[in-house]
């Protein structure tokens, strides 16, 4: 690892997580969330932070032994050859066109709460695509407005949540809280898992960052482990606040969070969450809309898995055939499916992330040619423990998502294939 390249400090890493993790499900999913599981909705956010940190600690030790930006796809090519990496690579740029459409779909749903004309399928379909057409847009001149784009995202996000726990509390520790109930809620904890586990799948591009950081092998580690412990704490205030102040009405709000800011400052409490909410989805959107392409163009450009028409570029730097792939898929979801629905999807292809990088974990972790790197606890009891949850979790799907994720493994098996035909004929 090059450490003349080294530069992000313990307290830029802890910032990096913290932004990278927290979405658009805090704000939305705490009534999806009781409903599935009541109070132990608190619990199950607790452990899916443990999950998700026990996951992260298997990148951590592939980041610092493969130096190179890729993530899974490239821990898979490196440990299982270039099919296995192709279809790892593949599913990361699906998880991307995904979180792009849900990010949408979340922004169009918070919209509804100032305009509920919104919610009619018209109208939702005419702003989704005039949406996607935007980023579209201004994908096609380059990424040189994303930082800015992303760093105000992430501040308004971080900034929303605690405002409303700093104001709930204060609410809450000046009158009382409304009646709580369990009735109709807490059947299905396992459900609350898997979508608890949603709102912490931003981490995995945190130890791909590895390379950035002083001192990485001891720095990404512990950052990981308070990164982890801020967010899940962050999490479980906004979702005990927000059950505090709505009561067993939780259930039924679209928009709880705001819902529940409502209680403390009025009509302004909700409009501020609200405007903060389109603000940071919408940023979310377009930032990741600029790293997906180019993670697709990587797939036949590095490494020449995918046809050489993908990594082709535009005046402008943009790799056009890979942003209008990228960008066409995003619309065909954000309008076959709910926010729900596009976050199942979110969890599997992430699912499918974790596999490969703990799998490539177990059979590089003894290989004397690559860098010692981090070493974990343990030995192989993390990534064995870790694949022994995904196992576990990944059955827990309904068939709808099964067969898109089957579908789209199989488009990209006769890409793959049609592509290695053209360069055997080609030899």
């Amino acid at each position: 690892m090059d450490k003349t390249k080294a530069a992000l400090s313990f307290n830029s890493v802890l910032l990096l997580g913290i932004n990278g993790i927290i979405g658009s499900g805090i704000f939305l999913l705490p009534g999806t969330l009781f409903k599935a599981a009541g109070w132990a909705s608190l619990a199950t956010i607790g452990l899916a932070g443990l999950a998700t940190l026990l996951i992260a600690m298997n990148y951590a030790a592939m980041a610092s032994k493969i130096d190179e930006d890729g993530g899974a796809w490239v821990y898979a090519n490196q440990a299982f050859g270039p099919h296995a990496g192709f279809q790892i690579g593949w599913f990361s740029w699906f998880l991307g066109v995904i979180t792009i459409s849900t990010e949408t779909a979340a922004f169009l749903t918070t919209l509804s709460g100032f305009w509920p004309a919104a919610q009619h399928r018209s109208v939702y379909v005419g702003i989704a695509l005039l949406i996607l057409g935007g980023i579209t847009l201004l994908n096609f001149f380059g990424p040189g407005t994303m930082k800015v784009i992303d760093n105000l995202s992430s501040t308004v996000k971080v900034g929303l949540i605690l405002l409303f726990i700093v104001g709930g509390g204060i609410y809450l520790g000046l009158h009382s809280g409304h009646p709580v109930t369990t009735g109709g809620a807490g059947h299905h904890p396992i459900n609350a898992f898997t979508t608890a586990f949603y709102m912490f799948t931003g981490f995995s591009f945190l130890p791909i960052a590895a390379k950035q950081m002083k001192n990485a092998e001891k720095t990404l580690p512990r950052a990981l482990v308070v990164v982890m412990i801020v967010v899940t704490l962050l999490y479980m205030l906004t979702q005990f606040l927000t059950i505090m102040l709505l009561g067993s009405t939780v259930m039924i709000e679209k928009l709880p969070v705001a819902a529940a800011f409502m209680h403390v400052l009025g009509s302004a409490g909700r409009g501020l969450i609200l405007a903060g909410m389109l603000v940071s989805t919408l940023g979310v959107a377009i930032a990741v809309s600029f790293d997906t392409p180019v993670e697709l163009a990587s797939l036949a450009t590095e490494k020449k898995l995918l046809p050489r028409e993908f990594g082709r570029q535009n005046r402008f730097g943009a790799p056009i055939i890979a942003l209008l792939s990228t960008m066409g898929l995003a619309i065909l979801l954000v309008l076959s499916g709910s926010y729900l629905f596009l976050v199942n999807l979110i969890v599997l292809s992430s699912f499918v992330q974790y596999i490969a990088t703990a799998l490539s974990l177990l059979k590089l972790q003894p290989d004397q040619t690559l860098p010692r790197g981090v070493r974990l606890w343990g030995g192989p009891a993390i990534p064995l423990v870790s694949l022994a949850l995904l196992a576990y979790l990944i059955f827990q799907f309904n068939s709808q998502t099964y067969a898109i994720g089957v579908a789209f493994a199989i488009v990209g098996e006769l890409i793959y294939w049609a592509d290695n035909q053209r360069k055997k004929k080609s030899v």
